[in-house]
């Protein structure tokens, strides 16, 4: 697990010893190499921080673009799963338009430009989730996924843990790998 500070994570007892947490920084190439080094499976759910006042500060494009020549170029090619917001890649113009409001139109061109290199790889099976209004509730282990068109701009809240679920669930499921990325929506 790549992470800044080794020290702020926090893993049930139960996994110890399951994961290796490397120190690094994810728009650093060597940094990216070494994590997904040996991997089956790299999960990202970077996010830009609402407060970014400067470029160097945008970290999704420059990212998923380390992470997926690093996949690229291991010999046991890795399946990436990349969070994402909807909005972007032409998904809802109108949630685009007012997440731009809250967070900048700089930060939402940030997460676009991520969604374009998502959707556009080739070489690596890539699954791109969209999830709609992240919630803190508790999961119901329920969710609904839409076409990346689907046009419903109001679609229901997802709490995390059913994002977790549907990641967990997709590590079998290869259905949305490279096909210009899923809506993940909670379930009514």
């Amino acid at each position: 697990m790549l992470v800044r500070t080794p020290s702020k994570v926090q893993i049930e007892s139960s996994y110890e010893g399951k994961y290796e947490l490397i120190k690094g920084d994810s728009s650093n190439e060597g940094d990216v190499q070494r994590a997904v080094a040996g991997c089956d499976v790299v999960v990202s759910s970077l996010g830009n921080s609402a407060s970014v006042k400067s470029d160097s500060g945008y970290i999704m494009e420059r990212s998923a673009r380390n992470i997926f020549e690093a996949a690229a170029a291991s010999p046991k090619k890795p399946r990436c799963m990349l969070i994402t917001t909807i909005g972007c890649g032409g998904t809802s113009w109108l949630v685009n338009f007012m997440l731009s409001l809250f967070i900048g139109f700089k930060n939402i061109a940030d997460y676009d430009a991520t969604d374009k290199l998502a959707v556009e790889e080739t070489r690596i099976p890539v699954l791109l989730v969209r999830p709609h209004q992240l919630t803190d509730k508790d999961g119901s282990g329920k969710y609904e996924t839409r076409h990346e068109k689907s046009g419903n701009t109001f679609l229901t809240p997802i709490p995390r843990a059913d994002v977790a679920k549907f990641l967990v669930d997709a590590l079998s499921d290869t259905q949305w790998d490279n096909k210009g990325g899923v809506q993940l929506t909670g379930s009514k």
